[in-house]
């Protein structure tokens, strides 16, 4: 037993320790430094504001993992038990921000946020399909070139109808919108995984540069997809306009990001992107502070551009 812990322990170490080396120790540096400077300045203002806020963050930091993640299958081969693996996870990963909550003295808020994270335990992570048959109408209506999204939808078709049902059903809560448009934006990352042939780059119909064109279909695409959201936003919680065009900026920093990270791997990735941690990252930072996003982009951008060969610059 003991064995086995200190082996997943050590695997962990080593995941964050490739993190490390992938984002980029400085970059690692000045991204703590501005997540304490939220922690310290921003955040006590909206939880001493808002309980219920201070107690959604546990959920909206864990739900999304859990949901997503690949490996219950393997966990559950295992002696130890999932839930208590999963458990411990989930606990350490917002222990320092119950710390932070001890120093506000909101243990009601630490003892419902544990409590809720101990209930997502049980709660079964959304399964792929295998099946690669575009006999879907939500499928078909999706244009071939945005292939990425065809396969998205049809992977994710139960987390998607999940969303979308919760969402109308707590609509008259203002943060019931933006709180779901963010765990699905969160997911995002899972369509740009694969990188296509180089036959599928050129073939792609675009009246300016490759990058651009892509960039241009996805946001049109991806922000039609919002739409209803947008909509009923606008219905029920008009005076929260701002938090609107906070939300779309978001989105479109966070597609913008997927496509333009996948893309500057061309010719040192053979064809699986592993981009979760980096998005992660990212789209943590552009919550925190969008600005910190721009800048990935432009560094992204330019990476982009140099990877592509010549044919897809034209």
């Amino acid at each position: 037993m003991d064995s086995l812990l200190s082996k997943i322990l050590i695997f962990r170490l080593k995941q964050l320790w490739r993190l490390f080396k992938q984002v980029g120790f400085i970059r690692i540096f000045i991204l703590a430094i501005i997540i304490v400077g939220f922690l310290i300045f921003e955040l006590p203002g909206l939880i001493s504001d808002n309980y219920f806020l201070s107690v959604l963050i546990y959920p909206l930091v864990i739900l999304p993992i859990h949901l997503l993640r690949k490996d219950q299958g393997f966990l559950r081969k295992l002696d130890v038990s999932i839930e208590a693996i999963l458990a411990g996870e989930y606990h350490s990963l917002v222990l320092p921000y119950s710390l932070f909550l001890v120093y506000f003295q909101q243990w009601s808020a630490i003892l419902f946020g544990h409590l809720l994270i101990t209930i997502m335990l049980f709660l079964p992570s959304v399964k792929i399909e295998k099946s690669y048959q575009d006999n879907s109408r939500l499928i078909k209506w999706i244009p071939v070139n945005l292939f990425e999204w065809r396969s998205y939808m049809r992977q994710r078709k139960l987390f998607l109808l999940f969303g979308f049902t919760f969402t109308v059903l707590v609509i008259s809560y203002a943060i019931a919108i933006p709180v779901a448009i963010l765990i699905l934006v969160a997911s995002f990352s899972e369509a740009f995984t694969d990188l296509e042939c180089k036959e599928l780059i050129e073939s792609y119909p675009r009246n300016s540069s490759f990058l651009w064109a892509k960039l241009k279909d996805h946001s049109v695409f991806i922000h039609l997809f919002f739409l209803p959201f947008y909509t009923l936003f606008l219905l029920f919680h008009i005076e929260l306009w701002y938090i609107l065009i906070l939300l779309l900026i978001i989105i479109e920093c966070s597609i913008c990001f997927c496509l333009l990270y996948k893309y500057s791997q061309f010719g040192f990735s053979k064809s699986v992107i592993h981009n979760q941690i980096p998005f992660t990252i990212f789209f943590i930072s552009t919550i925190i502070f969008f600005p910190i996003g721009i800048v990935f982009l432009y560094f992204y951008w330019r990476k982009a551009n140099k990877a592509l060969p010549e044919y897809a610059k034209n």
